[in-house]
């Protein structure tokens, strides 16, 4: 497709502006969220530094784990290596890992109930994630198999990430939908559910199972998957899943006894 174009004679890069736009709206969605939630907006926005440092490193870090094969030796390199990689080289479950662990820690430390948190979060991320799907179409950093079926794209561009001549399942473009619906339907169901944490577990529970379907399409193998026939990105999403089912199930004992 297009991973650059040109804008009055500069240089755009498709996945870097659509994940640095996803960035800007995930944490707008978090602030406006914030204030329909009653969260401290300070919350969020006052440890963005700790979510963006925490999120880049559990996802360049993740990266190299699922690409060990290609990438085993960056260490030998020098640590900046590990910095400085091009191509944009990171793992959306890494990311999501490293945002979970900076949001758990500071959940706890303050003494605050985590499912309010949760809300906020999955419905901010799946609104930005529409966005950042989007860049990540154009780019060809998310690709599907090669298909004959008539929803396939072509990356002719000399630039693009895409290794095959066939036209590919529009993998990204596709998420990029799911992830917008599902972002549509829960911040209205939000308005009208009263109890916390149910709107956000349902969400990562939903858009997990999603991704990980969607990455039997992918036609790409990691080094995780040539061993358990499972991409990192679906091992990571069915502990989220997980995760998810057990908070689920405490917030539903937690109202039965409240009803009892």
């Amino acid at each position: 497709m297009y991973p650059q174009f040109d804008v009055f004679g500069i240089t755009l890069y498709s996945f870097g502006l659509g994940l640095s736009l996803s960035f800007l709206a995930f944490f707008f969605l978090l602030y406006r969220l914030s204030l329909k939630l009653g969260i401290n907006t300070q919350f969020f926005l006052g440890n963005a530094l700790f979510f963006f440092l925490s999120s880049f490193l559990f996802s360049r870090f993740f990266y190299i784990i699922a690409e060990w094969r290609d990438l085993q030796f960056i260490f030998s390199e020098g640590i900046i290596r590990f910095f400085l990689m091009s191509d944009y080289n990171f793992s959306l479950i890494g990311g999501i890992f490293g945002f979970l662990f900076v949001l758990f820690i500071a959940v706890w430390w303050r003494g605050f109930s985590l499912p309010k948190y949760i809300d906020a979060t999955v419905i901010a991320f799946l609104g930005a994630a529409s966005v950042g799907f989007v860049g990540a179409f154009f780019g060809g950093q998310v690709l599907g198999a090669p298909t004959d079926l008539s929803i396939g794209v072509e990356y002719t561009s000399p630039y693009s990430a895409n290794p095959y001549a066939d036209p590919v399942i529009p993998l990204g473009l596709l998420y990029a939908l799911f992830s917008f619906l599902l972002f549509s339907l829960l911040y209205i169901v939000r308005s009208v559910v009263s109890i916390d944490g149910i709107v956000g577990y349902f969400g990562m529970i939903t858009f997990s199972a999603a991704y990980i379907a969607g990455e039997q399409f992918s036609g790409r193998e990691d080094i995780v998957a040539s061993y358990t026939g499972a991409s990192l990105g679906q091992i990571g999403f069915l502990i989220l899943i997980i995760f998810a089912v057990w908070w689920l199930a405490r917030l539903s004992r937690r109202e039965s006894s409240l009803i009892g």
